[in-house]
C-alpha cells in the first residue's frame, strides 16, 4: 500500500515536472484590421484604411426609365433615351437590342468621342390594349445597360373622351395653380375679368334663346 502511495506522488511529480519546463505559448494574434495597432510600428500607428479600386463611369443615362402614362391604341408612341460618353477616351454603341417585336429601337452605332451623345429612339406600337412594360438591352463597349418603356394603352373608343376630360383637368391645375402665385392685387384684376367674361357669355346665350 505504501509503495503504490510512493509511485502516484512521483507520477504527480513528473507531470508537473514535465509542463513547467514547456510552457504553453500564447496564441498567436489575429491580422491587424484598419484600425487597430500595427506591429512594430509607431505608438498609435494603425493599419490603413483598404482602397477600392473602382472604375471611373465612362457612359451616362440620361433615364432608365420612361413611362409613356396612357397612350392611343394602334398610334405608335416614341420617345428618345440619350447615352453620353463622360469619359477621357472614346467608346462605342455595339448593339440595341428590343425584348419583343413589338418595340423598335431606332440608332446609330460606333464609336463616341468624349463628351458626344448617342441617342436611341425606342418606338412602341399599341397594338395590344391594357398595361404595357418592355426591356431595351444597350451594348457599349463598356458593358450593357437596360432600358425600359412601360405605360397604358387605351382602347381609341374610349380615349378621345378621356383625353378631353385629362386636357380640362390639367388646365383647370394649370389655372389653379398659377391663381395661387398671384398677387392680391393680380387676383382681384383676375376676378374682375372673370366675372366681367362670365356675365358677357351669360348675356349672349340669353339672346340666342
Amino acid at each position: 500500500m505504501k509503495k503504490n502511495f510512493i509511485t502516484a506522488v512521483l507520477a504527480i511529480l513528473g507531470f508537473l515536472s514535465l509542463h513547467a519546463q514547456s510552457p504553453v505559448e500564447p496564441p498567436p494574434m489575429p491580422y491587424p484590421t484598419q484600425g487597430m495597432p500595427m506591429p512594430g510600428g509607431m505608438p498609435g500607428q494603425t493599419m490603413p484604411m483598404p482602397t477600392e479600386n473602382k472604375q471611373p463611369e465612362i457612359v451616362q443615362y440620361k433615364e432608365l426609365v420612361y413611362n409613356f402614362d396612357t397612350i392611343k391604341q394602334g398610334v405608335p408612341a416614341s420617345h428618345i433615351f440619350e447615352v453620353k460618353n463622360i469619359g477621357t477616351r472614346d467608346i462605342t454603341l455595339d448593339n440595341v437590342q428590343a425584348s419583343c417585336g413589338c418595340t423598335t429601337p431606332n440608332w446609330k452605332g460606333g464609336a463616341y468621342k468624349p463628351n458626344e451623345t448617342a441617342q436611341i429612339n425606342a418606338t412602341y406600337n399599341a397594338g395590344g390594349e391594357g398595361i404595357f412594360e418592355k426591356n431595351i438591352t444597350v451594348t457599349t463597349s463598356e458593358g450593357t445597360q437596360m432600358l425600359t418603356i412601360k405605360g397604358y394603352v387605351m382602347p381609341s373608343a374610349v380615349y378621345e373622351a378621356w383625353k378631353i376630360g385629362k386636357d380640362q383637368r390639367d388646365a383647370a391645375k394649370a389655372a389653379a395653380e398659377a391663381y395661387a402665385k398671384m398677387s392680391a392685387k393680380e387676383k382681384k384684376a383676375y376676378n374682375k375679368a372673370k366675372l366681367k367674361a362670365e356675365k358677357a357669355k351669360a348675356k349672349e346665350q340669353k339672346a340666342k334663346k
